[in-house]
């Protein structure tokens, strides 16, 4: 039976670079296309949510957020003290996979890449003693702009524009190949 072995990276174009993955403690991966002398990542705790990742496909940008928790006093100073420096910040999201022995097996599979918006910090109190999570909020694309919706020439749409508008009343009595005649007879 296979075993699949992977985690994910959190790579956030910052200065310097923030470097974060899944698990606990450094990883070392190898030079790929990214970062071509490799990269140390810290350990970002234990990761909350990653939802599932969407590509922009037919203009429909994607907005995403990240929780992490169990993070480190250099990852807070970010929140705290960087926080201009994280808004439009570029942030790839890729897979490490290991081997039998948990050693990185190739290069980072790049899955996602996005713009931050912003980050904040929650604390709290749980069942382990006091919690932080770092939620990150990260969009795809140009999830600002305002594109208009497609419009349908039917009543319902009309109506939904303009209530006392029956200009379009009889859209649904037309098929291929008739004409309905409009205006006076």
């Amino acid at each position: 039976m296979a075993t699949y072995r992977h985690s994910y990276v959190f790579r956030m174009a910052v200065s310097p670079v923030l470097y974060i993955w899944s698990g606990h403690g450094a990883l070392e991966t190898p030079a790929d296309s990214v970062d071509a002398s490799g990269a140390t990542w810290l350990g970002g705790g234990h990761v909350v949510s990653v939802p599932s990742l969407k590509l922009l496909l037919n203009g429909a940008a994607d907005r995403i957020d990240i929780r992490l928790s169990g993070i480190t006093a250099e990852i807070l100073r970010l929140v705290e003290e960087d926080r201009p420096e994280v808004q439009e910040a570029e942030v790839l999201i890729g897979r490490v996979e290991f081997d039998d022995d948990w050693q990185v097996s190739g290069t980072i599979n790049w899955e996602w890449l996005g713009v931050a918006d912003s980050m904040t910090i929650a604390s709290g109190n749980s069942e382990k003693g006091r919690e932080r999570v770092l939620t990150v909020s990260i969009r795809s694309g140009d999830t600002t702009r305002s594109n208009p919706q497609p419009a349908f020439f039917t009543d319902a749409d009309q109506r939904g524009r303009s209530s006392d508008d029956a200009f379009f009343s009889h859209v649904g009595k037309i098929n291929a190949g008739t004409s309905r005649r409009f205006g006076p007879a």
